[in-house]
């Protein structure tokens, strides 16, 4: 059976401040999110694309926390755009 290829992980400015300022557990937490999604970021209990003024977007959630993102399929590539708390994710 072929070997499936991992997709990259890369976080924009914002979501790497977020991500460092986040508490140890939050950021251990997002670490397993970040290695779910290498492994599929288009289907799983917990992602879900957005609608409205958000359409293009895909939202993982960790516990309280909303991790943001967008593909690019043909560079097997997420873009991490935003890790927010639930509160204020949709705003």
């Amino acid at each position: 059976m072929a070997k499936r290829i991992a997709w990259e992980i890369a976080l924009t400015k914002p979501a790497k401040r977020a991500y460092d300022k986040a508490p140890r557990e939050t950021r251990e937490r997002l670490d397993g999110c970040f290695e779910n999604l290498e492994k599929n970021p288009i289907y799983g209990n917990n992602i879900m694309p957005l609608t409205g003024q958000l359409k293009g977007l895909i939202r993982y959630k960790v516990g309280e926390w909303r991790v943001i993102f967008r593909l690019h399929k043909e560079a097997r590539l997420v873009e991490i755009v935003a890790i927010l708390p639930r509160s204020d994710a949709y705003r």
